[in-house]
């Protein structure tokens, strides 16, 4: 589970793994300041929403009225769950000869891992903080049908697209939305240049970023605007584009404001806008076909309550199973669910990719 071959034990200096210190621990954005989550969902479940009824009243023409029947929209849309695993299997034989080897039981326990600080300082938050990771993955990365780059697809060399498959995320969702009807969507024309140098210095070009902000703003239905806790949550390129444009075309700092843990907003023109950076990082890991990134830059506006991701459980994180075995002498741990995002209403988005 962890790399010792670093940490060698020199006159037993290191007596215990509560003195390691992580070599980068990173808090990223809180899913939930972005996205609606759903516990207790069934895969084909339905969910349905009204909308507006249809326009009201015309010129009075005094007695007897013409009576109409009015129509209020409604809409329906099917979750569909895909199931997701972790298993995994310990043996205390990688720990010996190396730091870890101090915390280790004695005798006969020696092979129970489960109560050890082994598990509890290293593994167990970890592990936690890697499952948090995998929910932002598939809840915007996910793809049923990723394909890595050799196979035509988008996903890097190398990385098993088993981590990709378990449901459609809602970048793929959002991404239809932008295909099936133009004026939702707003072009970046950086993502579409051959290079990694390219891609970044076309959208730092003059009036580039701030033009592409002020686009998404008056192109977007302006009933989004209202919703709760809407904004335009781009990746951390596009926020740090707006900054240097700004500074540099009006000779102001954009002020930025840390409102949770790794998770910061500013205020342009009116709309609030978050740095979601957790897109930049899983697109460079999960998107490079070596020569460039497959849409670097990305916004959404929208609202959290427009955004869901669906799960089987409660919370999106399914408790762990740790267990040590007496027969095989393994230590294993186990934890499952299902997961799935939906756009509620189609209408109250728009994107820039």
């Amino acid at each position: 589970m962890l790399d010792f071959s670093k940490l060698t034990p020199t006159n037993h200096a290191v007596q215990s793994l509560r003195e390691l210190i992580a070599l980068s621990t990173f808090k990223g954005e809180q899913l939930e300041n972005i996205v609606t989550v759903m516990g207790g969902v069934v895969h084909g479940d339905k969910l349905g929403f009204i909308g507006d009824m249809s326009r009201v009243g015309k010129k009075g023409g005094g007695c007897d009225p013409t009576y109409t029947t009015a129509a209020i929209s409604s809409a329906e849309k099917v979750w569909a769950l895909g199931k997701w695993e972790i298993p995994l299997k310990l043996c205390y034989e990688a720990l010996e000869g190396t730091i870890a080897e101090y915390c280790l039981n004695e005798g006969t326990a020696i092979q129970d891992l489960t109560s050890t600080e082994y598990m509890t300082v290293i593994v167990e938050p970890a592990l936690e903080k890697a499952m948090i990771e995998m929910v932002w993955r598939m809840g915007w990365f996910g793809d049923t049908a990723a394909k890595n780059i050799a196979d035509s697809g988008n996903i890097t060399a190398g990385v098993d697209t088993a981590l990709l498959t378990t449901c459609d995320g809602l970048f793929k969702r959002l991404f239809a939305i932008g295909a099936a009807k133009a004026s939702q969507k707003s072009a970046i024309a950086a993502n579409a240049e051959a290079t990694y140098a390219l891609q970044k210095s076309v959208l730092l070009g003059s009036g580039v970023a701030t033009g592409l902000f002020e686009t998404i703003r008056m192109d977007a239905d302006s009933r989004i605007a209202s919703l709760d806790g809407a904004g335009i949550f781009c990746t951390k390129s596009m926020a740090d584009a707006l900054q240097y444009d700004i500074k540099r075309t009006y000779k102001t700092n954009l002020p930025w404001e840390k409102i949770f843990t790794g998770f910061e907003m500013t205020e342009w023109d009116g709309v609030t806008i978050y740095k979601v950076s957790n897109w930049d990082r899983m697109i460079k890991e999960y998107e490079d076909n070596g020569t460039k990134l497959n849409l670097p830059h990305r916004a959404v506006y929208s609202a959290p309550s427009n955004l869901l991701v669906g799960t089987s459980g409660a919370q999106p994180i399914s408790d762990l199973s740790i267990k040590f075995d007496d027969i095989t002498r393994n230590n294993y741990i186990y934890s499952t669910g299902k997961l799935g995002t939906l756009v509620q209403e189609d209408a109250m988005v728009h994107v820039a990719y």
